[in-house]
């Protein structure tokens, strides 16, 4: 599918409308040679997924593995990781987005991608030199290479997001021979597909000559343009579907066109959604055809040899046929009138001949020799027995036929296989909560944290209700733990063991695990204790709130944590908190002591350990926590050094068994 500059105004709307000025670049990986999948996280948002491909740009819901190296992996990684995202824009109505970042240095990143041609995607500084490219690129208008600055290539037509009647009537006056549908095709630089849908929905034949219409026709055609314009960039009136060849999905409109329902199609939520099943598919392809390459290359060589086996054949029982035919015509002679000129005109009707060789005389038919003689009935019968001979002959080619026909079918299988085996699976909707650190209580109580100032803020203004109560900790960068649904069970006394689970929480999340601290003291209060704005005259800091009367104190609480893996709504999540809660609820877990390993490497520790634990006893659930991101153990994990103390399986883990 090729994507047009109205569909791209109406991606570059969308994404951006999604992906605001907190989302930052978490990580990219190479997903083709021509695409990068850009995970964007955000403190209180939900991560998007944005795929950069040279044949479009959009978000996501599918999980991908890597196809393919990718030359600007390495340049991406370098130059884009942890840049904020500041904007994203359309050149103009051109197949053209530019992504524009913030790195943690202050520089500006932007990003250019250009959805037509073999497509491209270039990374350039705030001067827009390039620093990377995927295609370098050297022709008459335009020379793309690193180093150089990047410039947009050559306008194709007129703007149709600021086209005016003025410029219609113009380009008609400039139209010359052509007809209405590459009139409106060139001068705009509109697909096929909305040009023969304006035609339609202006009631205007597409092979008349554009030089003929009139003023009040173009004035139809410009307004019909205009509409149909500003609904598909806008998302207005959309009917998104996808078009489908069997059971492939080919293309993606955001409108039904009359052409398009001579066609199958099927409906989609979103243009986004439509584009994203179009577009994932033909890497899911790419990825099918590079993991059975070699496969295919042996399917080639032995369907080569079967060809050539038919061949054989083939030429086997045409031979045969010729030869038996000539003994049938000889031996009807024999009997009827052996004279020369009527033998002679048997061999010339089947293009046979009389030869000599060293002196011996033979029938030459069908490119065989056999001896003449001159008994014809003998001659006859030396035909019959050379061509009985060739069909006992060909049952040998017969034979290695099959076992190529045997080898080929096996090997198709292997390709099946793997090809099932290449499913682009959606990625599970996470809960809200997921955003933050959070844990399930052993009482059954969500406990939700904040992970800075800024998800702080956001948990309690957002998310903090009279029904909750809420944790902190006397210790520097604590976080705000709230426990839902908790305020009347702990008025009552009925939650002990959760309120110490969750002061662990809130004291093992504070810079008492970095300063090394064995144990702390927390405490609670509820909701209408939380005050939002600071006093009169004083400052509070973003993430920061003043509490106003008793606090419930929890004292001395051990700095340790667990991490696990949890069941959510049927799905594995990874889950970070205190370690009786994340053992009582988790199919495998891990627990965590203070010192020895950066958050890097011990992400990278915890998540071999937590493979490890369920390896064996549960292959599938270890191929699960396989998938999981590196980036999401890192967010998971507390702030400073950590080492695992020891793994094992989780109380849920022979209940799912």
């Amino acid at each position: 599918m090729e994507l047009s500059g109205v569909e791209l105004r109406y991606l570059v709307n969308e994404i951006g409308a999604r992906v605001t000025s907190g989302h930052y670049i978490s990580a990219v990986n190479a997903v083709t040679k021509d695409s990068l999948l850009l995970r964007l996280h955000h403190p209180t948002q939900e991560d998007i997924m944005l795929v950069l491909s040279a044949r479009g740009i959009w978000i996501t819901k599918l999980k991908f593995k890597p196809v393919e190296d990718n030359s600007l992996e390495r340049a991406a990684i370098a130059e884009l990781e942890r840049a904020r995202v500041e904007s994203l824009e359309q050149a103009g109505s051109e197949r053209i987005a530019t992504l524009r970042l913030r790195r943690l240095d202050g520089q500006a990143r932007v990003v250019v991608c250009e959805f037509f041609g073999d497509g491209n995607i270039i990374i350039c500084d705030e001067k827009m030199q390039m620093l990377a490219i995927l295609r370098p690129i050297e022709v008459r208008h335009r020379t793309l290479k690193v180093g150089l600055r990047y410039a947009f290539p050559p306008q194709r037509g007129v703007d149709v997001f600021a086209l005016s009647l003025e410029q219609m009537l113009a380009l008609r006056n400039e139209a010359k021979n052509l007809d209405v549908l590459r009139w409106i095709g060139r001068g705009l630089s509109m697909p096929k597909k909305f040009v023969e849908e304006v035609a339609k929905r202006a009631g205007i034949e597409p092979s008349r000559q554009a030089g003929q219409l009139a003023d009040e026709e173009v004035g139809r055609i410009f307004s019909t343009i205009k509409s149909l314009v500003d609904d598909i960039s806008a998302g207005r009136n959309h009917e998104p579907v996808v078009i489908m060849q069997g059971e492939k999905p080919v293309d993606a409109l955001p409108i039904v066109t009359q052409e398009a329902q001579k066609l199958e199609v099927k409906k989609a939520p979103t243009y986004m959604e439509a584009l994203d099943e179009v577009l994932s598919n033909e890497i899911l392809d790419i990825g099918r055809s590079s993991r059975t390459i070699e496969i295919d290359r042996q399917i080639a060589v032995l369907e080569h040899d079967l060809a050539e086996q038919n061949k054989a054949k083939e030429e086997v029982l045409q031979k045969a046929a010729a030869i038996r035919k000539l003994a049938g015509e000889l031996m009807a002679v024999s009997y009827s009138n052996p004279a020369d000129d009527a033998i002679k005109g048997v061999l010339a009707a089947n293009s046979a001949s009389l030869v000599t060789e060293k002196g011996v005389k033979y029938v030459q038919v069908a490119g065989e020799n056999i001896e003449a003689q001159q008994n014809l009935a003998k001659l006859s019968s030396m035909l019959f027995a050379r061509a009985k001979e060739m069909e006992r002959g060909n049952a040998s080619i017969e034979e290695a036929r099959s076992k190529l026909l045997a080898q080929i079918e096996r090997l198709r299988g292997q390709t099946a296989a793997i090809h099932k085996k290449m499913v682009v699976q959606k990625q599970a909707a996470k809960e809200w909560y997921e955003r933050y650190r959070w844990f399930v209580t052993s009482d059954g109580l969500l406990a939700i944290g904040g992970r800075d100032a800024s998800s702080n803020s956001a948990l309690v203004r957002k998310h903090l209700t009279e029904d909750d109560i809420v944790f902190h900790a006397e210790v520097h960068g604590s976080p705000f733990f709230i426990v839902k649904n908790a305020a009347a069970p702990a008025r009552e006394g009925k939650m002990e063991q959760s309120l110490v689970q969750v002061a662990q929480a809130t004291v093992s999340f504070s810079r008492a695990w970095k300063d090394g601290l064995s144990s702390a003291d927390a405490y609670w209060v509820f909701p209408d204790q939380i005050k939002k704005g600071a006093p009169t005259g004083q400052f509070l800091p973003k993430g920061s709130f003043v509490i106003e009367g008793k606090r419930s104190y929890v004292k001395g609480v051990e700095v340790r944590l667990a991490i696990g893996i949890e069941l959510i709504n049927e799905r594995e999540a990874l889950v970070c908190g205190p370690e009786e809660a994340v053992k009582k609820r988790s199919l495998v877990y891990a627990v965590l002591l203070q010192g020895g390993l950066d958050p890097m490497n011990a992400a990278k520790k915890a998540k071999a350990t937590l493979v490890s634990a369920a390896a064996g006893d549960n292959e599938e659930l270890a191929e699960t926590i396989k998938r999981i991101s590196l980036d999401d153990f890192v967010r998971s994990l507390p702030t400073g050094q950590s080492k695992i103390s020891f793994a094992s399986k989780g109380s849920t883990s022979s209940k799912s068994n």
